[in-house]
């Protein structure tokens, strides 16, 4: 029997092949981009959950109290304050601790390489789950000058014999001195959120830093590892109090534990420093596109189904008059859903097999197919149930409810409602489609916005080179060869990045600082004296720090700083920063150094080029190539022993909204994909009507109507519909694109132009659609036409 159901099925479905064609498109298309996007948004959610300890792993956060009763949340903490709460509070069992990443240049021997990485403590490998191939990882935290490296970084080294020559080889970090390999460590999963290549031991950046060990010094972040039965609520508050009891200050900066697996998709939090958002919610918004396109698909199919009704009436009248039964012939068209459905995902699955390279690429992931899974196989099964019935019920049990008398005419019985809930399902669908399309609008405008906003600072034709001790000793030669070679406009010294001033202090005092104020941070950026010159900053009050001098009692401020002290002509005026006495001695003008998620900081610079950390080159802009060169090959004279690597500020700024632009660009191929969609089910359902209005349209051609009068008047029905879907889903696409852009600090505005943009897109896009049809039937003889019936 079931042999049967779908021997019939197939032989209809190659009778109506437009219809089949257009469904098995449609949803096919539907399906890729949702297999894709499910293996992208899977891949997310297993982030950092493979830990064996997953449950019991807490990083710990910062809040510091602002003006009023806000929070600002950071994660960054002190060391003392790690190992502190380790030897107190029995719930505890480890610290792991987790140093800032940098790309730094190590050698052994003859090879030059460029990896990731940072200090850390032993239990960080057994906290996590990081097994160690090779080696004793105690190690790191007995010998100061102990490394552990990744497998991958030891291959790179000492290829096929790195389990023989790895181990106590030592290891040259140009910014850090000698290391000796202590052990190496399995590759670091593609589902984890800390990548790096080497751990060296944080006794040895510790013996270089002092000042870590002082409670209010907080350089670095920390996870704990909470026993089993550890009340992590509880343990969160002995650690504030902790925390709270050790620190300076009035209004007291607080701490608090979130679940080390949830930091990831979580890493946003409001002014109580609540969880408010984060990369979940990208997550959220890809899920919510897919399950769309999923319905538009769906509704093509509904609608289709539901439309080609009438044809099929014949054939249901007689099986009804031989005896059929409503639920047999509701079994039938369930089976040529399945059918459609089966199709369709073997097409899917096999395109999404190609296009995950591509996909990887783009997302910068290790995104795989993995076929001996069960999951697979039980979701596969599980899309096919579900669709199935989605997009087969309802034009299942509309054909299978036909009157037998009426049917074997050929009419069938399709109700007011079943048209009424046609026309719904097209303004379902192309309000998906109108919210898909304003949605790539707004994004699109945002990014572009982004990369074209004027920071009130030069990106472009600016390369940094990372200043380790070698460059900083050869600074001044370095410099003047620079300037003297070809394409090279300037140089400076700046850290860290002025696009990025991620270091900041709380310890700058002011006549009239009040107590809300305590907190306050103030970005801090440390430069040689012609820093505004290469990043056209202007000083807007006073002057920047001389050149050959030392300035060390000086400071310079920017506009945001002198707002928020409230000083008249802060020029001359002495402030205290970190207990000494400083004289501000000029204002800079306002510039972005942060990213646009973010307000304008208040700054501090400081006369410090030794602890600037980078090189900026400014380069001419139209002699790249040359300069490029210039800087190879005097950097090759006067450092040789040093590998150059350098990296161009504007595309490091980029780098900071990848999750953007990744939205952006998939947003467009939702908006492309669900209009291809939804089109394809009106050319359809235009089919379909041109094809029953044949007679209507020769009368009206022999009574004298115009082709263009016949063609408006087919149209206009189909037009009403997507008017009605712009009335409903603009409103709709307002919000959650508004909703959406509050999440920056500088954004666009929804203008009047972009629903404008919107409306005309789709208008025009369904007016081609439909008239294609109706203009092919306009034409069409009348003689013909009428004698069809």
């Amino acid at each position: 029997m079931l042999r049967n159901y779908f021997k019939i099925a197939w032989r209809n479905l190659l009778k109506n092949r437009l219809y089949f064609v257009i469904n098995i498109f449609g949803l096919s298309a539907a399906l890729i981009v949702s297999f894709l996007i499910s293996l992208w948004v899977n891949d997310e959610l297993k982030t950092d959950k493979f830990h064996e300890n997953e449950a019991q792993l807490y990083s710990i956060k910062r809040t510091i109290p602002l003006e009023g009763d806000a929070m600002d949340v950071y994660n960054s903490i002190s060391y003392p304050l790690l190992k502190n709460a380790k030897q107190q509070i029995p719930e505890i069992l480890k610290y792991m601790i987790i140093g800032h990443t940098y790309e730094d240049n190590l050698t052994v021997d003859d090879t030059d390489l460029r990896a990731s990485g940072t200090f850390t403590n032993a239990d960080f490998f057994s906290g996590f789950s990081f097994p160690i191939i090779t080696g004793d990882i105690s190690q790191l935290d007995k010998k100061p000058e102990s490394i552990a490296i990744s497998e991958n970084l030891a291959k790179r080294f000492w290829g096929s014999e790195w389990r023989k020559n790895a181990i106590g080889s030592s290891i040259h970090i140009h910014d850090n001195g000698d290391f000796n390999v202590i052990a190496v460590f399995k590759n670091l999963p593609d589902n984890s959120s800390i990548q790096n290549d080497f751990y060296y031991s944080f006794k040895s950046y510790l013996k270089n830093n002092p000042w870590l060990l002082e409670w209010n010094n907080n350089r670095m972040q920390g996870v704990f590892l909470l026993r089993e039965d550890a009340d992590a609520d509880l343990v969160s508050t002995k650690i504030k109090h902790l925390f709270q009891a050790n620190i300076s200050g009035t209004k007291k900066e607080g701490c608090f534990l979130q679940k080390f697996s949830e930091s990831y998709l979580y890493n946003q939090y409001n002014d109580k420093a609540q969880v408010s958002g984060g990369r979940i919610e990208y997550v959220r918004t890809f899920t919510a596109a897919v399950i769309f396109l999923l319905i538009i698909s769906s509704i093509n199919f509904i609608n289709l189904s539901t439309a080609y009704s009438t044809k099929r009436a014949a054939e249901v009248g007689i099986r009804k008059a031989i005896g059929a039964r409503k639920n047999t012939l509701v079994k039938q068209f369930m089976a040529e859903t399945g059918i459609i459905t089966l199709i369709s995902i073997i097409i899917a699955s096999l395109f999404t097999l190609i296009f995950i390279k591509p996909v990887n690429n783009f997302t910068g992931k290790n995104l795989h197919i993995d076929f001996t899974q069960p999951g697979l196989w039980i979701s596969l099964f599980l899309a096919f149930i579900i669709i199935t019935i989605l997009s087969g019920s309802y034009p299942a049990f509309v054909l299978s409810s036909f009157t037998p008398a009426l049917a074997l005419k050929g009419k069938g019985n399709e109700k007011k409602n079943t048209i009424s809930f046609r026309k719904g399902l097209v303004v379902i669908q192309f309000g998906l489609s109108i919210i898909m399309i304003l949605a790539a609008i707004v994004i699109n405008k945002q990014i572009d916005y982004i990369n074209k906003k004027n920071l009130g600072i030069t990106k472009n034709h600016i390369i940094s080179i990372h200043q380790d001790q070698k460059l900083t000793q050869k600074y001044t030669v370095l410099r003047n060869e620079l300037l003297s070679s070809e394409g090279i406009q300037n140089v400076t010294l700046a850290g860290p990045s002025p696009l990025n001033m991620g270091a900041s202090s709380s310890g700058l005092a002011w006549p009239g600082k009040s107590i809300e104020q305590e907190n306050i941070e103030f970005s801090l950026l440390w430069t040689a004296y012609n820093f505004p010159e290469v990043f056209d900053v202007p000083v807007v009050d006073g002057s920047y720090f001389r050149e050959a001098s030392k300035d060390s009692t000086n400071i310079v401020i920017n506009q945001k700083a002198a707002e928020i002290m409230n000083i008249q002509d802060p020029v001359g005026k002495i402030v205290e920063l970190w207990g000494k006495k400083k004289q501000i001695i000029g204002v800079l003008k306002d510039f972005h150094n942060r990213s646009l998620y973010e307000p304008i900081q208040p700054s501090v610079f400081l006369l410090d080029a030794n602890n600037a950390g980078m090189m900026f080159i400014r380069l001419e802009s139209d002699k790249t190539k040359e300069a490029l060169a210039s800087v190879q090959s005097v950097f090759l004279k006067i450092l040789p022993e040093v590998p150059l690597h350098y990296e161009f500020v504007d595309e490091k700024y980029a780098e900071k909204y990848k999750s953007e632009t990744l939205t952006s660009t998939i947003t467009n191929y939702f908006a492309l994909i669900s209009v291809i969609i939804s089109c394809l089910g009106l050319f359809g359902l235009t089919t379909f009507m041109a094809e029953q209005r044949t007679k209507e349209i020769g009368i009206r051609k022999v009574l004298g109507a115009s082709v263009a009068g016949i063609t408006t008047i087919l149209s206009k029905d189909f037009l009403k519909l997507v008017l009605l879907s712009i009335v409903i889903a603009l409103p709709i696409a307002y919000y959650l694109m508004h909703q959406w852009l509050q999440e920056f600090a500088y954004k666009i505005d929804i203008s009047w132009q972009i629903f404008v943009l919107t409306s005309a897109i789709t208008i025009i896009i369904a007016f081609i659609t439909i008239s294609f049809q109706f203009l092919k039937a306009a034409i069409a003889n009348p003689v013909k036409s009428l004698k069809t019936e």
